[in-house]
């Protein structure tokens, strides 16, 4: 008998702790915001702008920069780390 409460036990405390780290999820993509910037101007013509995105404190980020209408880079990054880089021109 002292076996089969220690599995369930076990068991409750496995399930509290999925539980708890999913309510915590869920709170950080309810409550922490997401920020973003737009910069750009038109002069002579000439498009040139910035895009940057963010959320979590910085921890997931965002940022496409157009350049005198010839090329666009950019980033994602996560935890600071580039994750995927955007390059090319515009034809």
């Amino acid at each position: 008998m002292a076996a089969v409460l220690l599995i369930l036990k076990i068991i409750g405390v496995l399930l509290l702790t999925a539980l708890g780290l999913i309510l915590l999820a869920l709170l950080l993509i309810l409550l922490v915001p997401f920020r973003y910037k737009l910069e750009g101007s038109y002069l002579e013509g000439v498009p040139d702008g910035t895009v940057e995105a963010s959320w979590l404190f910085h921890a997931v980020s965002f940022r496409v920069t157009y350049h005198h209408g010839a090329a666009v880079s950019g980033s994602i990054r996560i935890l600071g780390i580039p994750v995927k880089r955007i390059e090319g021109g515009v034809s």
